[in-house]
């Protein structure tokens, strides 16, 4: 499965090539924010998996679909609104990182510190922010473009772009909740947190490229219906194994520093259940983790410590085996042939074991 995905992220990923290139040369005749910024565009979605624009193509051939071009297409568009997301998700939670290297408006501040030497401080931070703001929009516009000029018959375009439209706008929904929450005393309870997770990352992740793929195709609305649980399923699972690595994994292997979540005060599973065990003598010190400006290393062990001595790790752990059986008992129902139904059930295992 992961050479399959590794197959299609390089056709992706030439596919990008042509036609960012042909962007950038009619860009150049506005101003020389257009080139650079599609070129910094580019290099941001070379470093990412691209699970979801490959997933377009897994869904349409595992379904007998022919349209193997049309699905790259659709899978590249899928990858720029990825893109899009992750710009301006990282603006939100101020996170300078992202795939181990600066973030665009990170690298903004950067580019401005250089060029506006008489401004300082919030004021630069703000004009970088914009700067990348303008960046993920860029993205959202040219994945519409993909999108909108793939060969197909008007049904299945008219389709997917009812797909992704609606799709998206569930991801807009959850990712207003999330930032709510982030900065709000009040706690969700374990169903909106899953929710959030269903919406927010999990249908978005899976079930919105295996059911492009399955549209591609021109599966029936059964096929189409149990993708989309397949995908929610998977999806969480992605989410909470996000959760994880974001407490319990490496910076330098995952790409962005460990403990990000817990200065966002991010409203995850684990905080949830952490705070319904932690003993009262360690809830204070873990009260103030939560949303700090900093996280030390003595911290954020800590934090470690109080998750697996309160067996809420475990707790989340077994949240996981449960979502992942869930997901492989919709695979066996699903009617593909034997190899791409090994493929799904690497997929999911894949989910479970990922270190980054």
């Amino acid at each position: 499965m992961l050479t399959y995905l590794s197959k299609k992220k390089s056709q992706i990923n030439d596919l990008f090539e042509s036609f960012l290139k042909e962007v950038k040369q009619d860009a150049g005749r506005i101003n020389s924010w257009g080139p650079d910024s599609l070129q910094r565009l580019q290099e941001y979605l070379s470093r990412g998996k691209m699970i979801r624009g490959a997933l377009v193509s897994f869904g349409n051939e595992m379904l007998g679909g022919r349209n193997v071009q049309q699905a790259l297409q659709v899978g590249a568009a899928m990858e720029l609104f990825q893109a899009a997301f992750l710009i301006h998700d990282d603006i939100m939670d101020q996170d300078l990182y992202r795939r181990g290297k600066p973030s665009l408006h990170a690298q903004y501040r950067e580019l401005l510190k250089s060029n506006l030497r008489e401004t300082k401080g919030e004021h630069l931070e703000h004009l970088a922010d914009s700067l990348g703001i303008c960046v993920g929009d860029v993205a959202l516009f040219l994945a519409f473009e993909l999108l909108g000029s793939i060969e197909v018959t008007l049904p299945v375009l008219q389709s997917l772009v009812k797909l992704f439209t609606r799709e998206l706008v569930y991801v807009g929904f959850a990712q207003m909740e999330d930032v709510y929450f982030g900065g709000s005393n009040d706690s969700p309870t374990e169903e909106q947190i899953l929710t959030l997770y269903r919406y927010k990352t999990g249908r978005y992740t899976f079930s919105l490229p295996l059911m492009a793929g399955g549209i591609l195709a021109e599966a029936p609305q059964p096929v189409l219906a149990a993708l989309s649980t397949l995908g929610e399923q998977m999806g969480v699972l992605f989410q909470l194994k996000d959760d994880e690595l974001g407490l319990f994994g490496d910076a330098e292997e995952v790409g962005k520093p460990i403990g990000s979540d817990i200065i966002s005060n991010k409203k995850t599973l684990y905080r949830y259940y952490l705070f319904q065990t932690v003993k009262k003598e360690d809830r204070k010190r873990v009260q103030e983790m939560f949303g700090s400006a900093h996280l030390s290393k003595e911290d954020l062990l800590f934090l470690r410590s109080c998750l697996t001595e309160t067996k809420v790790k475990d707790q989340v752990d077994r949240l996981m085996d449960q979502l992942e059986e869930q997901a492989r008992t919709t695979i066996r129902q699903l009617e593909v042939s034997p190899e791409w139904r090994e493929k799904l059930f690497q997929l999911v295992e894949y989910n479970r074991i990922r270190g980054k």
